[in-house]
C-alpha cells in the first residue's frame, strides 16, 4: 500500500506527520511486512522514535522524537496533559448533551486489542462538542485529556453514538451511499462503499518545544471524511424541504 502520509514540519527535534488512513504508526505484531510511519521516517530521518499513536485506520496528526532525550520530554508532555489533541468524528446519532465531557474508566485486557468500559481500567476523560447535524448522523469536534487505546471510540460507544464506521465499536464496518439516499440508482451489488474506515481525524496538536515556546498544528479533514459529509449534508438538506 502507498503511503500517502505528509510531513507537515521537522527540525532537530521532532517530526510532525500528517498520517493518512490505513497505516500503522509502528510495525504491525503480526505482520512485520506491513508498511508503517516509523520505518517510512527511519529511511528518511534516521533513527526516529515513536511518542504517541494513531490506530491504524485514524487520519492526522502525530508527533515523532529525533533523539531519546526529545523522546522522553515529549512522552513527558503527553503524561502530564501539556499537550491538546483534537479530533473531528462522524457519529451514529447526536450525543445528549450536545457539548459535555465522557468520564469513564477504560480497562485493556492484555489478551485483546479491544478495550472495554470498566472500574477495573485506568481514567480516561473525553470533552467533545457537537458542531453539525445530519439528521441521523453528527460532526463532533473532540479534545483528549487522557490518551487510552481507542478512547475516542470506546466512549463514544460508551455514550451510544459510536462512530459512523468501527467493526470493533460500533455497528457497521462500511458506509454506503444508497443506506442513505432513498432514490439511489446505482446497482447495490456493485457499490462501493463511502466509507470502510473509522471517520476519525486528529486535526490539531498543541505541543510544547524544546525552546520553550508552544506551537499548535493542523491538519483539513481528508477527502474520504468529506465526501461523507457532503453527502449527508445533500440528504439532510433535501428532507428538510420536504
Amino acid at each position: 500500500m502507498k503511503n500517502q502520509s505528509k510531513i507537515i514540519y521537522h527540525d532537530q527535534e521532532i517530526i510532525i506527520v500528517n498520517k493518512t488512513a490505513g497505516i500503522a504508526t509502528v510495525a504491525d505484531r503480526f505482520d512485520a511486512h506491513l508498511p508503517y510511519l516509523l520505518k517510512w521516517l527511519n529511511q528518511q530521518f534516521g533513527p526516529t522514535f515513536t511518542v504517541h499513536r494513531l490506530d491504524t485506520n485514524t487520519s492526522g496528526l502525530i508527533c515523532f522524537a529525533r533523539n531519546p532525550e526529545e523522546q522522553k520530554r515529549l512522552s513527558l508532555a503527553f503524561e502530564n496533559r501539556i499537550v491538546t489533541k483534537r479530533y473531528k468524528a462522524i457519529t451514529l446519532g447526536t450525543p445528549q448533551p450536545e457539548v459535555g465531557i465522557i468520564d469513564a474508566p477504560i480497562f485493556k485486557s492484555e489478551t485483546s486489542n479491544q478495550v472495554t468500559i470498566s472500574p477495573k481500567g485506568k481514567n480516561a476523560i473525553t470533552h467533545y462538542n457537537v458542531e453539525a447535524t445530519f439528521g441521523s448522523f453528527s460532526l463532533v469536534d473532540l479534545w483528549i485529556e487522557t490518551g487510552r487505546t481507542h478512547q475516542i471510540r470506546v466512549h463514544l460507544m460508551h455514550i451510544g453514538n459510536p462512530l459512523l464506521v468501527d467493526p470493533l465499536y460500533g455497528t457497521q464496518d462500511t458506509f454506503f451511499l444508497s443506506s442513505i439516499k432513498s432514490n439511489f440508482r446505482g446497482d447495490r451489488t456493485e457499490e462501493r462503499p463511502l466509507l470502510s474506515r473509522t471517520p476519525l481525524h486528529a486535526y490539531e496538536l498543541t505541543i510544547p518545544m524544546n525552546d520553550g515556546s508552544v506551537k499548535t498544528f493542523k491538519a483539513e479533514l481528508p477527502k474520504d471524511m468529506h465526501a461523507v459529509l457532503h453527502q449527508l449534508n445533500k440528504v439532510h438538506s433535501r428532507r428538510r424541504q420536504r
